[in-house]
C-alpha cells in the first residue's frame, strides 16, 4: 500500500519572538515506522511539516498528488488541533483513506478523536509493528480488530484491543529510514547545535524514573537498551550513509548508569568512532563523577544535558526529582572539569512554587558552571502524572490544544501556573531568568570566543529580544 507519513507542525504564532529558535528535529519515531513498513514492502512517503511549513494546504496538495492509501498522523498535544484539520480535510475530498493517528496525546484521547470520525484507528505504545501489521489489515481487506495495540470502531462501537507487549529486543528493529527526510534541515535546538548535518538516535527505551512532569515515565516502560555494538554500527552507519558530523542522543536518559557508560564509551574509543563524528546526550546529574565525565569527553561527547529542573529541593520533591542540590552540583561540576560543555534544563511554575522560590532556581542556575540553560514552563501535557492530578481535581481541565507550549508569550494563553504565582509572574520570571543567566559578561565572552558555535549576529539578537 502507499502510507504517508505526517509529522504536522504546530501553531508557531504562539511561541512570538520564541518561533526563531524552533529548529526542526528529526522526528526518530517516525522514522522507526517507516522503516519497518518499508520492510513489509509498503511505499512510504514523509511530510515533516515542521521542517517543510507547507501547512494544511501543503499536506493536502501531497494527498491530492499521491493519493495515499492509508494516512497516519503523529499527535502531540500542540499540534492535535491541526490534526483534526487535516483529517477533515482528508474525509472530505479523498473519503476512502485510511486515517491513522499515534502518539500520547492521540492515544490518551483515542476515545474523542474516533468519536469525532477524525480517525479510523489509533495505535497506542510503541508504534513500529502494530502500524506495521494494520496496513498488511488493510492491504489484505482482514479485520483489524485482531491486531493489538490499537483503538477502532467496531459496528459503531468503539472498542480497545488487547495491549501488544513491548518490545524487548530493540536489535531487532531496522534503521530509522532517514533517506525520506530532509536530513539537511534538521538541527536539535540552538543550544544544542554545534556541527552539522545532525540526526539524532535512540539506544534505548523507558525510563526507570517516575517524573510527574514526564509521559514517558507515567507510562511505567520498562526499560529496555540496544546492545552496544548496534549502537556504535549505527554511528558508522550514519556517518557513511548521511555525512552526519553530530549524533543527538534522544533516550530519556544516556547512558543510565556508569557501568552502561563504561561499556559503550570503552567500546566507541577501541573502534576510533570517537574521532569521526561529536554527540550529544541528556543524563541525569546525580549519576556523573569525575571518572564517567572523562570517558563521555574521551569518547566524544561534547554537550551533556541535565534535567535539574529546580533550585528548591522541596519542588523537585513535588514533581518525583529524587536528588539533592548538592548532587546536582557535583554533577555538573564533575562534567565542567572533564571539559564538556553543559546544558541545564529548568522548569519554572512547579507545583508549590511562588515568585520568591523561582528567584531561588535563577540563582542556582547562575551558580553552576553550566554553559546554556533552558527555562520552560511547566506544560500539565496529557498522559502525564500532573495532568491526571489536576483533571481529577475538578479545578482545572484546559483543551486549548495550540497553547500548551512552554514558551508561550501570552499571558492570558497560558495554560496552567500555580496557585501562587499569577501567569503575568511567571511569565516575568522567565524573561527574568534567560536575561540574567546570558547577559553575564563572562557568558558572552565564553560564547563568543570560546565555544563559538552560535553566530554572534545570533548572539545579539537573542539579547536584543530579551531586553525588548
Amino acid at each position: 500500500m502507499k502510507v504517508l507519513l505526517v509529522n504536522p507542525s504546530i501553531n508557531f504564532a504562539k511561541f512570538g519572538k520564541f518561533k526563531n529558535l524552533l529548529e526542526p528535529m528529526p522526528c526518530i519515531g517516525i522514522a522507526y515506522i517507516a522503516a519497518v513498513l518499508e520492510e513489509r514492502g509498503h511505499a512510504v512517503k514523509i511530510i515533516d511539516d515542521f521542517a517543510f511549513r507547507a501547512g494544511i494546504d501543503g499536506i493536502m496538495a501531497v494527498v491530492d498528488d499521491w493519493r495515499p492509501d492509508v494516512v497516519g498522523l503523529s499527535c502531540l498535544t500542540p499540534s492535535a488541533t491541526r490534526c483534526e484539520a487535516i483529517s477533515m480535510g482528508i474525509r472530505k475530498r479523498h473519503p476512502l483513506v485510511r486515517i491513522v493517528w499515534g502518539n500520547i496525546h492521540a492515544s490518551y484521547f483515542a476515545r474523542d478523536i474516533l468519536a469525532a470520525g477524525n480517525a479510523d484507528a489509533v495505535v497506542h505504545g510503541e508504534g513500529e509493528y502494530t502500524m506495521a501489521d494494520l496496513v498488511d489489515a488493510y492491504a489484505g481487506d482482514t479485520p483489524a480488530e485482531r491486531i493489538r495495540g490499537i483503538s477502532l470502531k467496531i459496528g459503531g462501537e468503539i472498542v480497545r484491543t488487547d495491549d501488544r507487549p513491548l518490545l524487548m529486543d530493540l536489535d531487532v528493529l531496522p534503521y530509522p529510514a532517514w533517506h525520506l527526510f530532509p536530513v539537511d534541515r534538521y538541527g536539535l535546538l540552538p543550544f544544542a547545535d554545534i556541527e552539522k548535518p545532525i540526526l539524532t538516535m535512540l539506544s534505548s527505551r523507558g525510563c526507570p524514573f517516575n517524573c510527574s512532569f514526564c509521559g514517558i515515565t507515567y507510562k511505567k516502560e520498562a526499560y529496555r537498551k540496544r546492545s552496544v555494538s548496534k549502537v556504535i554500527e549505527e554511528f558508522d552507519y550514519l556517518i557513511d550513509r548521511f555525512r552526519v558530523r553530530q549524533i543527538g542522543f534522544v533516550d530519556a536518559i544516556f547512558p543510565l548508569s556508569k557501568q552502561h557508560c563504561r561499556d559503550f564509551c570503552n567500546s566507541m574509543i577501541a573502534r576510533g568512532v570517537n574521532r569521526k563524528v561529536i554527540w550529544t546526550t541528556e543524563t541525569r546529574v546525580d549519576i556523573v563523577d569525575d571518572e564517567m565525565a572523562g570517558l563521555l569527553k574521551e569518547a566524544g561527547c561534547r554537550r551533556l544535558i541535565f534535567g535539574i529542573e529546580s533550585g528548591v529541593e522541596q519542588l523537585l520533591h513535588n514533581v518525583n526529582k529524587n536528588y539533592t542540590l548538592d548532587e546536582v552540583r557535583a554533577g555538573v561540576g564533575s562534567a565542567h572539569r572533564a571539559g564538556l560543555e553543559t546544558i541545564g534544563l529548568f522548569m519554572l511554575g512547579l507545583p508549590g512554587e511562588t515568585v520568591e522560590l523561582a528567584r531561588q532556581t535563577v540563582e542556582f542556575a547562575k551558580s553552576l558552571p553550566l554553559d546554556f540553560a533552558k527555562f520552560a514552563i511547566l506544560i500539565p501535557y496529557p498522559g502525564t502524572e500532573i495532568y491526571d492530578r489536576l483533571v481529577t481535581s475538578g479545578t482545572w481541565n484546559r483543551k486549548d490544544w495550540d497553547n500548551f507550549s512552554t514558551f508561550n508569550p501570552d499571558p492570558d494563553e497560558l495554560v496552567y501556573f500555580p496557585g501562587k504565582m499569577g501567569a503575568h509572574e511567571l511569565l516575568t520570571m522567565q524573561r527574568r531568568a534567560n536575561r540574567e543567566f546570558y547577559v553575564r559578561p563572562s557568558m558572552i565572552y565564553r560564547h563568543l570566543f570560546e565555544i563559538r558555535t552560535i553566530r554572534p549576529i545570533d548572539i545579539f539578537k537573542g539579547i536584543y529580544n530579551l531586553f525588548s
